[in-house]
């Protein structure tokens, strides 16, 4: 069933809007035909050619401080002015606006799309009349350039007045930006005048091309304001994220001084600030025993609560939601299946949901179309996840603050594991991550063995990353991979407690090859931890998984209790989310020292490394050599093959590279183009220069067959060689000497291997590297 609030079939603006713009489009065409007889015929090649200047003229609009700027005045007027046509220049502000629209991206054809065409369209038609009713044309360059202004008045005043009535009934623009849109769009069309005079004068003596040149400062002026406005459209997104910032701050500020009663105005309030919200229902879901949720309103709202709380359940909206939910949509007019106010007609839906809760749900609505621009709904977007994150830490607070009253002791264990998990959460490095999070269950939690163990969905198993209370079993079990059904058979039915599994009453026949097994005794307590038991806490971010906690042997002996298993997956909840996070930092790290095609390290990090190589060579008395490798003739293949056949051509180097260095210790980056560099630490020229000849026979030897091609490709590379610091005392130095060398290869026929080093290559003693 869907609801409405009372309010009219169709609101009186949206009539007035429709009739405004089917009234404009219909007295342009009407206004066209009955001008039609006045069209030059024997001025076709003029029509033609101002039509094209037209065209480029409105390709040349610029969107700049809110305002597009008529440039296609500068075409127009001269029209008006030469052709002393109205139906000429009807005709040709049609077609050249439709020209520019089907080469740009807007060729759909709606009302809006009609209108913007028809209002210029009838703007310039009135200035035209206005002209063609004078007795004697303009003639020297002071009455050109009064004709000019009054043309672009007329033009000024017509054209404000359909597109003011066009934005107040469609609610587009607020009614305080009018005035200033106008006085800029006037300023703008006055500084033509001199242009058009300009054109008109040169026509006159050097035909098209004196006016084509006197058109070029409006072509000159377009590129210019492009740039202003990039940087306008920049300082802008910078502005609104940087408000959106102090809202948010604002909000979790609102949210976190406690249960004042004025939070949620003031919630409308800093919401406002960013969108151009009137009216504002704010919805959450609450655990009562009379309510299942609260609503507030604000701003102008005036429906019913009980009416938005019918519209929640028959939708079904206060139910668990999954990651693929949309977090904002939009309903405008008809639309809306409940409204909060009958004087507005856009809304905006958000859901206040993070992956673990769904909090509540967030309606704004606005008379403004703004609100449903897609700047607003990204903005919206980011702050119901802030709310949400907000309402959800408000909830995980209360929840903790009423453990804490019902019992003292399994508070200061939550509140410990809190702390612990802020702790956890900052660290970004991964092995320092695990180790925290192992270290902290075992020392909150009262644990004297951890381990945790990372989940590889692609192969189904387990690696064990990290452990507390296992020093001498963990050189062999580091690193271990565990299939995965060797873990998960026991997160059965029977085992399960909360969201954990608790393994009990195991003998030692029923131990598996990968269980670790403690030296505790078994205990004869009735609830005591025996020898076998075992403790699992799947690690989960939404429906995947990530790992698993194991814990054994519990300090007190005793096994784990319910609240302290809850206590250990409220851990579990916080160590996913930090892992995550490393996860996600490593990754964004680890792609901004990569290159995207082969997968080598960039030119940056090689430059940042080599420093940093040569720093610890110099310290320790070690020497350290760079190789420079160029593929020969690459451009010949990517000329005769194309770029995709270079590109796995380049991945196939690196990896050829990659199997004659050592995978721990020496690097592979991507110099440049075809260019590759490897920095070898602790190696001496004579090592350097077998490694480089191995990877130079090896790539050598192998065979590129691309795809759909009969003949094999058969690809060399020539290397330079520099080692310090023997040939260098400095990385500028050491990288310019193996380039030198590179190019000494080149130059000694390619497919070669040239040292820095004096000495031939080929008397080198066999070396291990």
């Amino acid at each position: 069933m869907a609801l409405r609030s009372s309010a009219p079939a169709v609101d009186w603006r949206d009539q007035a809007f429709r009739m405004l713009q089917v009234a404009v489009v219909a007295s342009a065409a009407a206004l066209f035909f009955l001008e039609l007889p006045s069209i030059p015929g024997g001025r076709s090649l003029e029509i033609a050619f101002f039509t094209g200047l037209t065209a480029l003229a409105f390709r040349l609009r610029v969107r700049y401080a809110g305002n597009f700027l008529g440039l296609e005045a500068a075409a127009l007027v001269p029209v008006i002015l030469l052709l002393g046509s109205p139906g000429a220049a009807i005709l040709i502000c049609v077609a050249a606006d439709v020209i520019a629209k089907l080469l740009g991206r807007t060729r759909r054809l709606t009302l809006s799309t009609a209108f913007d065409l028809a209002q210029l369209a009838l703007s310039y038609g009135v200035a035209a009349l206005l002209f063609h009713s004078l007795r004697e044309p303009p003639t020297g360059p002071v009455a050109v350039a009064v004709a000019a202004a009054v043309i672009l008045l007329v033009f000024f005043f017509v054209n404000t007045l359909l597109v003011f009535a066009y934005l107040s009934l469609g609610r587009l623009v607020p009614p305080e930006r009018l005035l200033g849109m106008a006085l800029f769009q006037l300023v703008a069309l006055l500084l033509l005048v001199p242009i058009v005079v300009l054109e008109i004068l040169i026509y006159a003596n050097h035909g098209v091309v004196g006016l084509l040149l006197a058109f070029f400062p409006v072509v000159l002026a377009s590129f210019v304001l492009r740039g202003f406005s990039t940087m306008e459209e920049k300082y802008n997104r910078v502005t609104r994220e940087n408000r959106e910032l102090d809202v948010m701050r604002e909000i979790s500020n609102i949210f976190a001084l406690g249960a004042r009663p004025d939070r949620y105005r003031r919630t409308f309030e800093a919401l406002r600030r960013l969108l151009p919200i009137e009216a504002m229902a704010f919805v959450e879901w609450v655990e009562d025993s009379g309510e299942d949720m609260e609503i507030h309103l604000e701003g102008s709202a005036t429906v019913g609560r009980a009416e938005i709380r019918e519209w929640i359940r028959n939708r079904r909206l206060d139910e668990a939601l999954d990651v693929t939910t949309e977090v904002v949509w939009a309903r405008t007019g008809e639309q809306r299946e409940v409204r909060l106010t009958s004087s507005t007609r856009h809304q905006l839906i958000a859901r206040l949901s993070t992956y673990e809760l769904n909090t509540g749900l967030l309606i704004l609505e606005s008379s403004f179309a703004a609100l449903q621009s897609p700047p607003a709904i990204q903005s919206l977007r980011a702050l119901a996840g802030q709310i949400a994150l907000v309402l959800q830490d408000r909830a995980v607070r209360a929840q903790v603050q009423e453990l804490s009253e019902r019992n003292r002791e399994r508070a200061e264990t939550l509140a410990q594991i809190l702390e612990i998990s802020n702790e956890v959460k900052r660290h970004l490095n991964p092995d320092a991550l695990f180790q925290s999070i192992v270290t902290a269950v075992a020392r909150s939690l009262g644990f004297n063995a951890v381990l945790l163990s990372l989940y590889d969905a692609e192969r189904d198993l387990f690696i064990r990353r990290a452990q507390y209370g296992l020093d001498q079993r963990w050189p062999d079990i580091s690193g271990q991979e565990v299939p995965a059904t060797e873990i998960t058979q026991h997160w059965t039915v029977r085992n399960r407690v909360s969201k954990s599994y608790f393994v009990r009453n195991r003998s030692s026949d029923e131990l598996g090859p990968y269980d670790i097994v403690t030296a505790a005794p078994p205990r004869r307590a009735l609830n005591g931890w025996r020898a076998y038991d075992m403790l699992f806490i799947p690690l989960v971010s939404g429906e995947s998984l990530v790992g698993c906690l194991s814990v054994d042997e519990p300090s007190s002996g005793q096994a784990p209790s319910l609240e302290t298993i809850q206590a250990l997956e409220i851990f579990a909840n916080q160590a996913v989310t930090a892992i995550e996070n490393a996860r996600r930092y490593n990754d964004a790290k680890e792609q901004s020292i990569r290159d995207g095609l082969t997968g080598a390290y960039n030119h940056r990090h090689f430059q940042e490394s080599l420093q940093r190589e040569l720093g610890r060579a110099d310290r320790q008395g070690r020497p350290l050599s760079v190789l420079l490798l160029d593929i020969d003739d690459f451009k010949a293949i990517n000329d005769r093959y194309g770029h995709p056949i270079g590109d796995a051509i380049l991945e196939r180097i690196v990896a050829e590279i990659r199997s004659e260095v050592r995978g721990d210790m020496d690097l592979v980056a991507r110099y440049g183009g075809e260019e590759f560099a490897v920095i070898l630490p602790e190696t001496p020229t004579e090592v350097a220069a077998e490694v480089a000849e191995r990877i130079r026979r090896r790539i050598d030897e192998r065979l590129f067959r691309p795809p759909e091609a009969d003949d094999v490709l058969r690809v060399t590379v020539s290397i330079g060689l520099a080692a310090y610091p023997n040939d260098a005392s400095s990385k500028k130095e050491l990288v310019d000497r193996a380039d030198a060398a590179l190019y000494r290869a080149k130059r000694a026929g390619k497919n070669a291997v040239v040292s820095s080093s004096p000495g031939p290559l080929g008397a080198l003693p066999p070396t291990t590297h």
